[in-house]
């Protein structure tokens, strides 16, 4: 088919209005610094957009959540180290009582530590974290940590110690079920070192009065090891929660990169467009040009 010099006219118009409106395009994207101004630009990534967002939403939230069962464990796992040496302390304390070298008066003279001992762990086993919650709770304080994203079923973890652990000092006499407030958890915990039949209590009762008092069961002892098993099983949650956070702030990277891909624009790439539409516009006009000094024969040739 025969080209002629008006058919190239007019392509040459036609060129010069579809650069024009290029470059125009790639300007307002640079301007404006998103791929699509309007959910009409393009339907298909505005969806995948917003499926990025709401992903990043929910990653943000349990990055949070993450962040709150990291400090709150950090803090449980303090408390457990604190009331396992003072229970420790206590176990020695009791362990050097044993001595049959000891007098009525030397006992007399450990009661005043046994008694710091003593008030210095319910001081721990009462303590709050940075949020209020009771660190020995007695009934379970859990966090999200893994999951809840992408149809998968969330994981929780306890994030407090066990209070009910500490049996031993005074088996039977909480009823733990029935341990709902702060109120009734500072009963227990009286309970659990001062009451009656508190052997611990007992322990000190008896250095008071300069006897040598024999613990059932090696109760002072269990306790300590208690809470160096509760540590252990805070510890390795703590772990399990650090690699949940590294794999939720990778994953959360990735949607970031994706949605950026989606919606913000590459300046490299608009600016190279914006550059290659300038030039063949100017080679259009430049084509125009020529061709509208032309005569009709000329045109027609």
């Amino acid at each position: 088919m025969r080209t002629t010099i008006a058919n190239r006219f007019n392509e040459s118009l036609v060129s010069i209005q579809r650069h024009s409106r290029q470059m125009a395009d790639e300007q307002v994207r640079i301007s404006g610094g998103t791929k699509m101004l309007r959910a009409s630009d393009s339907p298909l990534s505005m969806g995948k957009a917003v499926d990025l967002r709401t992903t990043k939403a929910q990653l943000d939230a349990l990055g949070r959540l993450q962040a709150t069962a990291e400090n709150r464990m950090a803090q449980t796992e303090a408390a457990l180290g604190d009331a396992g040496k003072v229970l420790d302390d206590i176990f020695q304390l009791y362990a050097s009582t044993q001595n049959a070298a000891l007098g009525s008066e030397q006992l007399k003279g450990l009661a005043s530590q046994a008694t710091v001992l003593q008030e210095e762990l319910k001081q721990i086993l009462s303590r709050a974290d940075s949020a209020g919650y009771r660190i020995f709770n007695t009934s379970d304080l859990k966090v999200i940590v893994d999951g809840g994203t992408a149809g998968v079923e969330p994981v929780s973890i306890n994030t407090i110690g066990v209070l009910a652990g500490l049996e031993m000092l005074n088996p039977g006499v909480v009823k733990w079920d029935d341990v709902q407030d702060a109120t009734d958890l500072d009963q227990a915990v009286s309970a659990l070192l001062y009451g009656p039949d508190s052997r611990l209590n007992s322990f000190v009762g008896a250095l008071k009065l300069g006897d040598r008092f024999k613990v059932p069961e090696d109760a002072l002892k269990k306790a300590s090891e208690e809470m160096t098993q509760q540590r252990i099983r805070v510890g390795a949650a703590q772990a399990r929660v650090e690699r949940s956070r590294l794999r939720t702030d990778d994953l959360a990277l990735s949607v970031s990169t994706a949605l950026s891909r989606e919606v913000d624009t590459d300046f490299a790439e608009s600016t190279m467009e914006v550059q290659k539409a300038r030039a063949l516009l100017e080679a259009a006009q430049s084509i125009t040009a020529q061709i509208g000094t032309m005569n009709l024969f000329q045109r027609l040739g």
